[in-house]
Order: structure tokens, then sequence, then C-alpha cells
């Protein structure tokens, strides 16, 4: 069943403004294609929805049917067809839990981009948060100046996040989604039976959830999710609500209470609830009241947005150029976040994060990075102490595991292994091909890798006394080989042997020996 709506003429949108977003959920398909305004707001211009439930087949026998895929196949032709009679500049697809369990999805992803030239990314749980986070700064203006805990309940999984001052600082993602629930307990006797395992199973979500908000006051909680704006709805309907887009935790509760003691055709028939809906509604209700049950008396607001929103939004901000800035700032604000939940010396660690971006920038031309080599850098700078929270000896090599272990928040999956083999190596041996990641990348990429590595090592010795003395580095050229002035207070002496002890690696990173001196400033 496809719905549709063409929401706003395109007319007062510049023609290459627009583009298209495609969320391919477990439960459904969306798609949106929107634009910028004269004002430079975005406004959607259309929708389209198709009730392809992947997961039914994905979370059960972990392949998808040539059934399922034929479907899947007709809702992208659909998709085709509905971008073809707009100027769509540029199109993104995004794919979450249910194709990321799935065995063949490769397969479906291939037969979709040859028969509608549209490609499909598979996403990780971290950026599917990052982009609905994307979604409820952008519907909620005041979001960036309040603490919140935010909570996205899709038929795969369940991310839940805490926000400070518009960034994200604590996110965990479970395989709790409602299609999956609903298949992994198809067994349970009856709704009253399923019901009490989803509740044994968020009683799991709940202790992990606890665990990373602690007693964090937050000033409202976020749900996001189609199950959750029905939610909302039927608030209004059942229990005569003000508002489909706020509620209590005790609303919660009566709620439940009365969609409990209907069956399922009964809340399909009265109700009006949609097949795909009435079944997943209670999973999605008991799941969100567990999340809620940690900080009432909180209220829980409802922005009506989601994935396909926050992909079509940062896919217009990068046409204004303002997504990457945004990126980059949520990546550091995660990664001082992640420095604090690891105990890690966070004077410091940022004292060495602004050495290193000192020393990428003064050598520039022997390492030929790009930006975004460099913030990577300042992310490894800022983390690469967290493995001393495990113990303190081979501390390294714990702060590599973590780093691949945990969320990243606006990094990729690849430029994460990228920041745990820059930890991994901060001390003793430099990068070598023992490193199945390190051994895998092709030859220049290594070298980046250990210049990379270098230029960490070299920013840690020059802070060997963690007081903050190095305030400045100037690197110039004398006699074919790079000369390192570290200025600052005090004599400077363990910095400077520490630093010159790695320096004896950048004949071979950069090309050139290189010398450190150390430069006394007074005042």
């Amino acid at each position: 069943m496809v719905q549709s709506d063409k929401i706003e003429e395109i007319e007062t949108l510049a023609p290459a403004s627009l583009v298209a977003a495609i969320d391919i959920g477990s439960n459904a398909m969306r798609l949106r294609i929107g634009g910028l305004d004269a004002d430079g707001q975005t406004k959607l211009v259309y929708y389209q929805r198709e009730a392809v439930r992947l997961g039914k087949d994905s979370f059960t026998t972990g392949v998808l049917s040539e059934a399922t895929m034929a479907l899947a196949m007709t809702a992208f032709e659909h998709f085709r067809d509905a971008i073809d009679r707009y100027p769509v500049a540029c199109i993104r697809a995004t794919g979450t839990s249910a194709l990321r369990s799935a065995s063949n999805s490769a397969l479906l992803i291939e037969r979709i981009a040859q028969q509608t030239d549209i490609r499909i990314e598979l996403i990780s749980g971290e950026e599917e948060a990052r982009l609905v986070h994307t979604a409820i700064q952008y519907a909620m203006p005041d979001f960036n100046q309040k603490k919140a805990l935010s909570i996205d309940i899709g038929g795969g999984s369940v991310e839940v996040s805490l926000s400070d001052q518009g960034d994200i600082v604590a996110l965990e993602s479970f395989k709790m989604g409602t299609v999956r629930l609903l298949e992994r307990f198809s067994n349970a006797r009856n709704e009253a039976a399923l019901a009490r395992l989803v509740e044994e199973y968020a009683t799991f979500m709940q202790r992990k959830v606890k665990e990373e908000i602690l007693d964090a006051e937050v000033d409202f909680c976020i749900g996001t999710g189609g199950n959750i704006e029905c939610i909302g709805s039927l608030a209004v309907d059942l229990l005569k609500t003000d508002s489909a887009t706020d509620m209590s935790y005790h609303d919660l509760k009566q709620l439940e209470k009365i969609l409990r003691s209907m069956d399922y055709q009964q809340r399909v028939d009265e109700l009006g609830l949609r097949p795909d809906r009435a079944d997943v509604i209670i999973p999605a209700l008991l799941v969100l009241k567990s999340v809620m049950a940690l900080v009432k008396p909180a209220r829980l607001l409802i922005p009506c947005t989601g994935l396909a929103e926050g992909v079509l939004i940062d896919l217009l901000r990068r046409e204004q150029g303002t997504s990457k800035k945004a990126l980059r700032r949520q990546a550091v604000s995660w990664a001082i976040a992640m420095g604090r939940r690891f105990h890690v010396d966070l004077n410091h660690a940022q004292h060495v994060s602004h050495l290193a971006r000192i020393l990428f920038d003064e050598l520039a031309e022997e390492h030929g990075l790009s930006l975004r080599h460099r913030l990577l850098l300042r992310i490894a700078a800022l983390v690469h102490e967290v493995g001393i929270v495990i113990r303190s000896d081979g501390h390294h090599h714990h702060a590599a595991y973590i780093l691949r272990a945990t969320p990243m928040i606006g990094l990729t999956e690849e430029e994460k292994n990228w920041l745990a083999v820059i930890v991994r190596f901060q001390r003793k041996k430099m990068p070598s091909k023992s490193n199945d990641f390190y051994a895998s990348l092709p030859d220049h990429q290594q070298r980046q890798l250990d210049a990379l590595v270098l230029l960490l090592r070299l920013s840690m010795a020059m802070n060997k006394e963690r007081n903050g003395d190095v305030q400045s580095i100037i690197v110039s050229t004398q006699h074919q080989q790079l000369l390192v002035q570290i200025c600052g207070t005090g004599d400077l002496l363990l910095e400077t042997w520490a630093a010159q002890k790695q320096a004896v690696h950048a004949e071979a990173v950069f090309g050139q020996a290189m010398v450190i001196e150390a430069v006394a400033t007074h005042g």
C-alpha cells in the first residue's frame, strides 16, 4: 500500500536545493523530498510510505525472502517514479537494523541499484542516532539549551541518548525494535504472555540506560518513531489529553491499561490502527514506559520527526556548508563526554589535543593530510587515555578495544578503526602489519596513519609533565632537517627530551630528520 502526500508546490523553492531522503526501516520504507525556501528554511514537498516489513524475514530467518525483496523492489520503483517528477539534485537512501541483520542484504541492494539507480547505504546505530538528533534539533529550537533523554523506537532497534546543550553525551543502542520483539516472542501463547516477555526484556534495557544517565536530571524526554507518534495520537483520542505531542508517565500507564484490554482486531476496528501498527503498538508502549520510568516526572515530548527528516536536513545543510561543521562539533563533544565517562585527565587531554592541532598545521606540507584527518587526530588526543580506567599497564591496548566497541558519534566505521589504530600505537612500537586493520590498508593510507600516530606521540610528549607549559610550536626547515621549536614557560627539559625520543621516527614518516628545541618565554 502506498501513502503519499504532495505537501507544497515547488515553485517557492530553488530547483537545485531539492534532495530526496529514503529511510529503509524494519517495518516500512519512507521517502521525503524537500528543499530550502528563500529564507533558507527546510521545506518538505513530498512524502511517501511503503508498508514493506523487512524485519519479518530479517529477525526470524536472517534471510530476506524473494517475496519480500520483490515488495522492496516495487517500493523503490515507486520512489524512483516520484523522485523523477521533481528536480532532485541528490538522493541518500539509508538502511538500518533489518538490512544490517539480513545475510543477503547485499543482493537486494545490488538489485535496487541496477533497477532504479538508487544506492543504499547501510548506516550504524550511532549514525542513525545522530541523524534523528539532527531532526530533533531542527524541530525543537530550544533543544540546544536543555538536557534531554531521547528514545527512538524503530522496528529493529531502539536508540536511547542523553543530550546536553544540543550535544549527544551518552548513547545506547538495543536490538529491541518492535518488529524484532514481535518475531522473537512469536511463540507466546497470547498477547498477555507476549507483553510479560517484552517487560522482562525491557528491564535489561532499563538497567543499561540507568548506568549511562546515572542521576542526570533531564528537562524532558523526547520520543521519535512512528509508534511513539501513534501513542501520542491515541492519548488524545482515548485519554482526552490536551496534545498529541506532550505526555506524562501517568498518561502512558493509563493508555497501557486501555490498549492491553483490547485485542489486535479491536485495535484495528475500533481505533482505526493500520494492521502493521496494531500488532506492535503495545511492545512499543512498554519499551517507552520502561525508559520514561527513569526520568519521571519529566514529560515526554513528541516532535513528530525522525530518521528520514534527519537525512533530509543533513543533505540540505551540506549544500549550505553547515553540516560538516556541525558534525565536527558533535564528534568533538562526544569525545570529551567519553573522556569524562572513562575518568580521563581532561585538562591534559585537551592540551594534548591543542598541541596536536598546532603540529598538524605546522607540518601540513610534510604530511599532506586532510581536514578529516585533523579531526581524527584531535579526537585521538582527547580519548587516548580511556584505557587507563581498565588498567594503566598496557592502557593503549585497552583504549583501542574500547574505541572499537563504543559508539562514536560523527565518525564512520572506517574512521573508528583508524582512531583505534592511532591510540593503539600511541606508545612503544610504531604501527606495523601485525595489526590486521593496518595491514589491510593500501600503502598510502598506512603512511597517513603513521603520520597521525607520530603527531599524537609528539603532542603527548610536549605535555609530559601535564602542566600545559608548552604554549606554541614553530616548525621550520634548516640544513635539510625539520626544526621544531617548542615555546613556553620553564626550562621544558622533560618535554624536549620526550619529544626528541619520538622525533627519531620523523625521517621514516616525513622523509626528514627532526630536531626538537626548547624556547623559553617570559611572562
